[in-house]
């Protein structure tokens, strides 16, 4: 029994050796197999690199302009993206001027050579008077001028604020612009629906609806006429004073404010005097009337107290001689 069992142990160690050695040369082959396939691919790699005379090199550098290609088609893609947004500009400006009507004439004949027009304007002030003159104007310039107008206004006026505002319509715009596609689409279908109708009540419903699609078409074509008003045509406000000495764009120094208050005091006094002188030969003729009738009135004051002065003579006299002819009587 025990030889027994010792050549069936002995049979299956025999057995795991041959398997053992079995596998262990199949994977010894497997891997010199996968050394001799890595050291060919790279006796190949370097093979072509050298026939090819840095082929790799060409290839990276082809990837690169394509990669730049790429990069530049982004660039024109977000450039047409912003040139196609709806963007409304306003711009507020206040400006200074000597000149006013000399100004006043060249800014209306650039907004005609700009194919603009002023949508308002209004003047306060009378020069006839020597007032200071104010003008108000909203200005409509086509938006590709908006830039051009601006700088040209600052260089013919003393502009002392300025200030810009965009507002960015394009959701909304295309929102709007989406609606009323849908809707001429749904016009469309109830015009095919009205010509197939057969009953009156049909008829009623498809026409009831259709004018509620039409007030709604209408309504948002205008609404789209109005954008592109905006967008079309960029809104200055534009305020002008008339002045007799610009303020200094850049801040004035201790001395400078010192020689600017006693110019300015000085303009004031010479002012007031000017204005009495004015004042005194403007009232000329009331001083005229007045001065009559003063001397009306100094006549009149005088006669009156000659005659009452002769009134009070006379009325001595009658008690004087009243008095001696009583002492006579005694």
């Amino acid at each position: 029994m025990k030889n027994m069992k010792k050549k069936r142990n002995f049979l299956v160690l025999l057995c795991l050796f041959f398997i053992v050695t079995f596998l262990t040369g199949c994977g010894g082959n497997a891997m010199s197999n996968n050394l001799a396939i890595d050291e060919t691919a790279a006796a190949m790699k370097n093979t072509s690199a050298q026939d090819s005379g840095g082929l790799y090199e060409s290839k990276e550098e082809s990837q690169y302009d394509m990669a730049s290609v790429e990069t530049g088609g982004e660039n024109e893609s977000i450039q047409q993206e912003n040139s196609n947004r709806k963007l409304i500009k306003t711009v507020s400006m206040d400006a200074e001027t000597e000149d006013f009507d000399g100004l006043m004439e060249k800014i209306e004949n650039r907004v005609k050579e700009l194919k603009g027009y002023i949508e308002n304007s209004s003047i306060r002030g009378n020069a006839r008077y020597d007032e200071s003159r104010r003008s108000n104007l909203t200005i409509r310039i086509p938006s590709g001028e908006l830039d051009n107008f601006v700088n040209e206004v600052s260089e013919i006026s003393n502009i002392v604020r300025k200030s810009e505002t965009v507002e960015d319509i394009t959701l909304n715009y295309v929102d709007v612009e989406s609606r009323k596609k849908a809707l001429e689409i749904e016009q469309d279908r109830l015009f095919s629906l009205l010509e197939k109708a057969e009953s009156v009540e049909d008829i009623i419903a498809v026409e009831s609806r259709l004018s509620e699609v039409r007030y709604e078409l209408q309504a948002y074509a205008s609404r789209l006429l109005v954008y592109d008003n905006q967008v079309d045509y960029s809104t200055i406000h534009l305020n002008i004073n008339e002045v007799t000495r610009l303020t200094p764009q850049e801040e004035p120094t201790v001395w400078d404010r010192i020689a600017t208050g006693f110019v300015d005091n000085l303009l004031g006094a010479l002012k007031l005097l000017e204005n009495i002188i004015v004042a005194i030969l403007v009232l000329i003729p009331y001083w005229g009337i007045f001065v009559l009738a003063t001397v009306i009135a100094i006549v009149v004051c005088k006669a009156i107290y000659k005659i009452q002065k002769k009134k009070d003579i006379k009325k001595k006299n009658v008690a004087e001689k009243k008095t001696s002819s009583e002492d006579k009587v005694e």
